[in-house]
């Protein structure tokens, strides 16, 4: 095993934590806005905020990122990576956040849930596993780390 510096291992297992809640938090603000606030605007809006950008964003985005440092992180790299990190994505984001949301809204009717049931899953599995995808690139590729160390990641 070749040896790598301590800064660099620690910046190497954060940068999944980092991104997961950085893409996690963008994701749900979308979702707050879109599903939230344009589509469906009854209800209050400080605890659709809180529950989208704060609690899942923040909550579900840094799960996501340490189950990526602790299980892809020095074992895959590439093509391997890429879908491992969207497959935890999916399974963490896409299933058991997206039903434990959608089994809450149908009590709140904050996000839809009720109303469009099919497309509020179908749009939690898709995104998660997109951002999964794109996490996994970001980390596990020359491009993508590169594209991150340009922008100070």
């Amino acid at each position: 095993m070749e040896y790598i510096p301590k800064y660099l291992y620690k910046k190497q297992l954060l940068r999944p934590v980092k991104l997961g809640i950085l893409f996690s938090v963008i994701g749900e603000f979308f979702i707050f806005l879109l599903w939230g606030v344009w589509l469906y605007p009854e209800g209050n809006i400080l605890h659709k905020f809180l529950w989208t950008v704060v609690f899942c964003g923040l909550g579900m985005g840094a799960t996501t990122g340490v189950l990526i440092s602790w299980w892809v992180e020095g074992k895959y790299w590439g093509r391997s990576a890429i879908f491992a990190c969207a497959l935890i994505s999916f399974v963490i984001l896409g299933l058991f956040c997206n039903f434990v949301c959608f089994s809450l809204d149908m009590h709140f009717n904050y996000f839809g849930a009720a109303a469009t049931p099919g497309l509020f899953i179908i749009n939690g599995m898709f995104m998660s596993a997109l951002g999964g995808l794109l996490i996994g690139w970001l980390n596990f590729s020359y491009r993508g780390i590169k594209l991150l160390e340009k922008y100070g990641l």
